[in-house]
Order: C-alpha cells, then structure tokens, then sequence
C-alpha cells in the first residue's frame, strides 16, 4: 500500500522535512551573504557604479 498525504505520521515528516530543509537553505545563504560582506567590507569603488549590485 503506497503512502498518501492523508496519513497523519506520513504527513508529518514531510513537513519536518521541508522545514530541516528550509532551515538548512537560510542557513548557507546567511553564511554567504556574510563571506561576502566580509569580502568587500573596506574597498574603496574608484568609479560610480550606479545600478551595480553591492
């Protein structure tokens, strides 16, 4: 007998799935985002970048 969303034990690890998931993508995009300020932190621009992501 497959498994259905409607049983209960079923559903609720997917939803604990999705959620170590989603906690584990903030995670790493946190990480990188931070790496990358700390890359850049200090650097002076010698020119304007006007529309440049920064």
């Amino acid at each position: 007998m497959p498994r259905t969303e409607k049983e209960p034990q079923f559903r609720n690890k997917m939803f604990v799935m999705i959620g170590l998931l989603l906690l584990g993508y903030i995670g790493i995009k946190s990480w990188h985002i931070h790496i990358s300020i700390d890359a850049y932190q200090g650097q002076v621009l010698e020119r304007s970048t006007k529309g440049a992501a920064k």
